[in-house]
């Protein structure tokens, strides 16, 4: 992330931010000012000296984007590879032969099932990363 934000409220874990283009006079005395419409919390967790009014980066974790990764690509990918090596049980548990069809029709199956389990992941835990602050401008 490139954008930068100002801090508006420090506590000992987590830090309340606002966008830069949306702070105002106000945002540096870290009142409460309606001017500042978006306000949102991130982590400190590198306990970096942050106090109200100075101007900050935020990103995230090299171990949430690696899962990230993992969750959103490789699982789904595993998972079609998976259904394209089930088909031939699959068939011959119908009492079919696995054609290429059969092959395809369980690749698409398995692939929804991944988007399936992704999307309940993601919406059971809407924000698996957690942001934090990275550099202090």
């Amino acid at each position: 992330m490139n954008a930068q934000y100002i801090v508006t409220a420090v506590n000992t874990d987590s830090v309340t931010l606002t966008p830069e283009n949306d702070a105002s006079a106000c945002a540096g005395c870290g009142g409460n000012c309606t001017a500042c419409k978006v306000r949102f919390s991130v982590a400190n967790s590198r306990h970096l000296d942050v106090k109200p009014g100075q101007k900050v980066k935020i990103g995230m974790s090299a171990k949430h984007e690696a899962l990230q990764g993992i969750l959103s690509l490789v699982f789904p990918v595993l998972c079609a590879v998976g259904g394209f090596f089930a088909a031939s049980p699959l068939a011959i548990l119908f009492g079919k032969t696995a054609t290429e069809g059969a092959r395809a029709f369980c690749v698409l199956l398995f692939l929804a099932a991944a988007c399936v389990v992704v999307l309940y992941i993601t919406r059971k835990k809407p924000n698996p990363e957690k942001l934090e602050i990275t550099e202090i401008c």
